[in-house]
């Protein structure tokens, strides 16, 4: 990758209420439930913050102050901007993107779902460091179900289709909510999110807007990572799951070395 071409920038979208990891979520954002002592948000930015990330834009939403004074109270991690999402009670994440895109200003950057945990691995630094463009980053688990966002691959590993309907036998993996947005696809981005604001796909996903326009003009292409170097937390039950993955992860010296607070 040159070096104009280096990211420096991240969107993580952390607006969402989380109903399905209540009790838990009523008095704090998902994004702050703790694995090991460690909100999910603070090991995100410390991560990316080791792979030259310098700058993260914050969609909120949900209980905003409390993340606002999460991140204020750790170290060790990049420049924060928060882009709050007024209606987040009422849209999906699409809205809450379009809300952060001004603070990226046209620049490639990584965009992350703010409810997952993800290893202290290698393959963040490898899909950081992949220069095709519009990257996906993907996991092929033996079984996929309704809710996975699943992915059907063409030549070279471009996607050829992005859909929670597709079937899964016929695909090649699921979305983990890690992508790489290049410069380039940055203006296509935000008058295709500002176009779905204004008509009936205000409550929609970013994800049903890549699966519209990616194509010849605008590819995407599918990374594949360790499905045992990630997962997302959506229930309770995610939760014991995560919480058992990262035990799992401490048996190497890398991922056993302690998060500082």
């Amino acid at each position: 990758m040159s070096e104009q071409a280096k990211i420096h920038d991240a969107i993580l979208l952390v607006a969402g209420v989380g109903a399905r990891l209540r009790p838990l979520t009523d008095t704090q954002p998902k994004c702050l439930i703790e694995i090991n002592g460690v909100p999910l948000l603070i090991r995100l930015l410390r991560q990316l913050h080791e792979q030259g990330i310098q700058h993260v834009a914050l969609a909120t939403g949900y209980l905003e102050a409390k993340i606002r004074s999460c991140v204020a109270g750790h170290s060790n991690l990049p420049e924060v901007s928060f882009c709050p999402n007024p209606n987040y009670s009422e849209t999906n994440n699409a809205a809450s993107l379009l809300g952060a895109l001004p603070a990226v200003a046209g620049r490639p950057f990584i965009l992350c779902d703010g409810d997952i945990l993800v290893r202290k691995s290698g393959w963040l630094k490898d899909l950081l460091a992949d220069s095709r463009g519009n990257i996906l980053a993907m996991i092929s688990p033996e079984e996929m179900g309704a809710e996975e966002m699943k992915i059907e691959l063409g030549e070279d590993d471009r996607v050829s289709a992005l859909s929670k309907g597709l079937d899964p036998a016929k695909s090649a993996g699921e979305s983990v909510g890690v992508q790489i947005i290049s410069a380039d696809f940055y203006d296509v981005l935000r008058e295709r999110l500002e176009a779905m604001s204004e008509d009936e796909r205000a409550n929609s996903y970013y994800e049903d807007m890549f699966a519209d326009i990616m194509g010849d003009a605008h590819p995407f292409y599918a990374h594949e990572i360790p499905v045992s170097s990630w997962t997302e937390i959506d229930t309770l039950e995610d939760l014991e799951v995560a919480r058992q993955l990262y035990a799992s992860w401490q048996d190497t010296p890398e991922d056993s070395t302690p998060t500082n607070n």
